[in-house]
């Protein structure tokens, strides 16, 4: 104790200000970091979701639950979006109270509304009891899918007639509240419609209606549906020049040279699917049926007979010879033919399931032509290559095609920033990629994240041996004796021969400036003048300063002089300076 109040008084003002200054930093640095791990450790208590997505009444329930099992947990989230958390203790306990509490207990009815059935109930409350779990079902499935909290589904199924006038289509609404932040897709939006209307009988998809919490209808309008069809159509178009282009490039570079050739193809599409229905009738065919008709008719007359008077007489027939007139007779027979045929028919009916078809096709190709210099006929390599681009674009006259080949002189790489880019205007990736970076970051922050804890501790390990090595292993005690001498000990309480130390460093300076008699001689001079400085008053240590600074001086104009006097007094009479 005596020897620690010995130090303190034995102290300056600096040193101690840098002493106190040092233990109170060190002391805020360990209190903060107390209070941060006590902060990051009852954080971690409650850290273990238990269950999200409840509302307050859910909450409440779940509260009384847990509260009446002893079970410590925190709610997070506002309105209807809350999250229990627990310790990791009580994590699968307050789970399992949970799913056996009310507050597990979906709001929407499913088909366990059937086993609460009795005998005596009617046809209607079964159809009743049908819908509300058929709703339920479809509610509770809605709400299972990401990004959805909450879904009211409601069906309308129109009563059952025997007339077919009066019949009319179910329809169906849903309330969806979506999770803060997410938006529904057009194509998720189909998929909700489609597994409702696979769900109700009879149910047409138009008959649909999506409606979100604010009111607002989920279905994309006839501008924005337009528009979205037109993006995809650009998008689609894009990838496919850029496949052209790619295919033309990698074939023309094995011969022309990497990044001394550019290709750009413009498509034209017709985004539109062709149905084409045709009937063709045969004029003859297989005989159906077949019906001849046969007819004979017979005449007979008399040649030269001349008509009389009307009456009986002429009425009767003359046998033949009589009157000596000869007679004729004729005959005639005629046939008639109908045959039917088969009605023959041949459909054609030719469908394009195509999402495009291309119209035309129109590439331009430009080369370096320094590579030109060791071709002998440029007329025929030109052709050559236009002949490859024909090939790779798939070039077809009738349909309008065309193919364009120029040599242009290149300029050569230029250097953007950290950045090469190519004579495309391509960006030249070198070394590592943005990606690799990105990966490598992400690595760093993650170990970081998971280790934070680790650090203070570590942190306050380097604080606390900085301050031991600095203020504690190394410093030296000055002690007063009873005869006034001051004397320097170390931690361990040996004395410090300040004139060991001394000798020492001068003859270290001494390594450092040997390289001139004059220089040696002004280091031991000076270290046996410091020598006697040590345990004089004020006034004698200024007086042998002014006398240093004199030598000092004396030396610099004639040092050989002042060299051999003071070799002379070292080898002679050096024990009267001490």
């Amino acid at each position: 104790m005596d020897q620690l109040l010995k130090f303190i008084n034995n102290l300056n003002a600096a040193q101690r200000a840098v002493i106190i200054g040092g233990f109170s930093v060190l002391f805020i640095l360990l209190i903060g970091l107390l209070v941060y791990s006590n902060i990051k450790a009852q954080d971690k208590k409650l850290n273990y979701t238990i269950a999200t997505n409840l509302t307050k009444n859910q909450v409440m329930l779940a509260s009384n639950e847990l509260e009446a099992s002893g079970i410590q947990f925190s709610v997070i989230g506002s309105g209807d979006n809350l999250t229990l958390k627990t310790s990791k203790d009580f994590v699968n306990i307050a789970k399992i109270k949970l799913v056996t509490s009310e507050a597990a207990t979906s709001n929407h009815a499913g088909w366990e509304i059937f086993e609460k059935s009795s005998l005596g109930t009617t046809n209607f409350e079964n159809k009743v009891k049908y819908l509300r779990a058929l709703e339920g079902e479809l509610s509770r499935s809605l709400e299972s899918l990401s990004g959805i909290l909450r879904a009211s589904v409601k069906v309308a199924i129109p009563k059952e007639t025997i007339f077919t006038e009066r019949k009319t289509d179910p329809t169906a609404s849903a309330v969806i509240s979506l999770k803060p932040g997410v938006f529904l897709t057009q194509k998720q939006i189909d998929g909700i419609k489609n597994f409702i209307s696979s769900a109700v009988s009879n149910l047409k998809v138009e008959n649909i209606q999506l409606i979100d919490q604010d009111g607002a209808l989920l279905q994309m309008s006839s501008d924005d549906m337009e528009n979205q069809k037109s993006l995809t159509q650009n998008k689609y178009k894009q990838k496919l020049e850029e496949d052209y282009e790619d295919k033309i490039v990698a074939l023309l570079e094995p011969f022309v040279g990497a990044g001394r050739v550019v290709a750009r193809v413009s498509l034209d599409l017709e985004f539109k699917k062709r149905h084409i229905q045709e009937e063709i009738y045969e004029p003859e065919g297989t005989i159906r049926s077949q019906q001849t008709t046969e007819s004979t008719a017979s005449s007979t007359g008399n040649n030269g007979q001349t008509g009389g008077t009307a009456g009986v007489e002429n009425n009767i027939q003359t046998p033949d010879g009589a009157n000596g007139n000869a007679s004729t007779q004729s005959n005639n027979e005629s046939a008639k033919t109908i045959t039917n045929y088969e009605i023959s028919k041949k459909l054609i009916e030719e469908k394009s399931n195509n999402y495009s078809q291309v119209k035309r096709v129109t590439a331009a190709v430009t080369f370096d032509s320094s590579i030109l210099a060791d071709v002998q006929n440029r007329d025929e390599f030109l052709a050559s290559i236009e002949s490859v681009v024909q090939d790779t674009i798939g070039f077809d006259e009738n349909r309008g095609d065309k193919i364009t080949v120029r040599d242009f002189k290149f300029l050569n790489t230029t250097t953007t920033g950290n950045q090469q880019v190519d004579v495309n205007g391509n960006t030249v990736q070198s070394g590592a990629s943005d990606g690799d970076v990105v990966d490598t970051l992400a690595m760093v922050k993650s170990i970081l994240r998971d280790f934070s804890e680790y650090f203070q501790y570590l942190i306050a390990a380097i604080l606390l041996f900085v301050f031991y090595k600095k203020f504690i292993v190394n410093h030296e005690v000055v002690v007063i004796g009873e005869n006034g001498q001051v004397q320097k000990i170390d931690k361990d309480g040996n004395p410090i021969d300040d004139k060991f130390i001394d000798e020492f460093m001068s003859n270290y300076e001494d390594e450092f400036d040997a390289s001139t008699a004059q220089g040696r001689l002004k280091a031991k001079v000076k270290s046996q003048i410091l020598n006697n400085l040590q345990g004089l008053d004020e006034e004698n240590a200024a007086k042998y300063e002014i006398l240093i600074e004199a030598l000092d001086k004396e030396i610099n104009n004639s040092p050989e002089e002042i060299a051999r006097m003071i070799e002379l007094l070292l080898t002679e009479g050096s024990g009267k300076f001490k």
